[in-house]
């Protein structure tokens, strides 16, 4: 998602970032088949991605649920939405909606869909993520699954280590703090789905690398950058040499970024 939160934060949509964002969702559907398929995400089913950004993560799902099926992305920002937009319509797929909403207000019809996504959305929410939650499992048919995917950004380390990198994630943690934002809420997806009433059928928790490329092409540090400024987090005359860190860093041949990733998945009781 190109996250436009409770407190007006929005990630500025870079194509560099919006490379970023095509290879994590490739990654993604690559990664984690079986939890999608399991999670109702297959051909002919009812799909809906709240919070899709620049549409991704919605490119993969309507590729799998096909014409016979539907896909839908709820966003709230309009430049997210014209950008998912474009990279739906320079795929021919021209079926697939993306409208206007958020978490707590989707305009998604309630108690019909298989499965619900929500990814990387909840960490920006602060006090709102158990009321976007709930509302999320509004949303799904018996038998229907709510995804969840979020991040603990506290235990994001590099390798090698490298403190100039440390202290870049350390001040973006900072910054979402100072919203109010939950920099930990992968732990707590589980909990979130049983407060919605739903089964947890999934909780995981793993770290992943982020190669030394998909960090060049940009990332959070970067496309939050005049968020953080305005904030204070971050000066104007500190970004050249946050970016030849990052460049020095991603240059070292073993560069690798490792981030704590979470995935929760909840079943609404009843039959399919």
């Amino acid at each position: 998602m190109a996250e436009e939160s409770e407190q007006g934060y929005t990630l500025q949509l870079s194509e560099p970032e919006r490379m970023r964002y095509r290879m994590m969702a490739e990654n993604a559907r690559e990664n984690e088949a079986d939890l999608w398929e399991y999670s109702g995400i297959v051909p002919g089913a009812r799909v809906a991605d709240v919070g899709c950004g620049p549409g991704a993560v919605l490119v993969e799902i309507a590729q799998i649920v096909g014409p016979e099926g539907t896909a839908v992305g709820v966003e709230p920002g309009e430049p997210a939405r014209e950008a998912a937009r474009e990279e739906l319509d320079a795929l021919g797929l021209d079926h697939v909606e993306v409208r206007a909403g958020d978490g707590e207000a989707s305009g998604l019809e309630p108690g019909v869909w298989d499965c619900v996504m929500m990814r990387h959305v909840l960490t920006h929410t602060g006090d709102d993520a158990e009321r976007i939650v709930a509302h999320l499992a509004t949303l799904l048919a018996p038998g229907g699954h709510l995804y969840l995917v979020d991040v603990d950004l506290d235990a994001t380390r590099t390798s090698p280590p490298d403190p100039d990198i440390r202290e870049q994630f350390e001040r973006y943690s900072a910054f979402h703090k100072a919203l109010g934002n939950d920099v930990r809420i992968g732990a707590r997806l589980g909990a979130l789905l049983r407060a919605a009433g739903l089964e947890v059928a999934e909780h995981q928790g793993s770290f992943q690398r982020i190669p030394a490329l998909l960090m060049a092409a940009g990332g959070p540090l970067v496309s939050a950058q005049e968020a953080m400024i305005a904030s204070g987090v971050l000066s104007a005359d500190e970004t050249d040499a946050w970016e030849a860190a990052r460049q020095r860093f991603t240059s070292l041949p073993d560069a690798e970024l490792w981030f704590a990733g979470f995935i929760a998945i909840g079943r609404k009781p009843g039959m399919v």
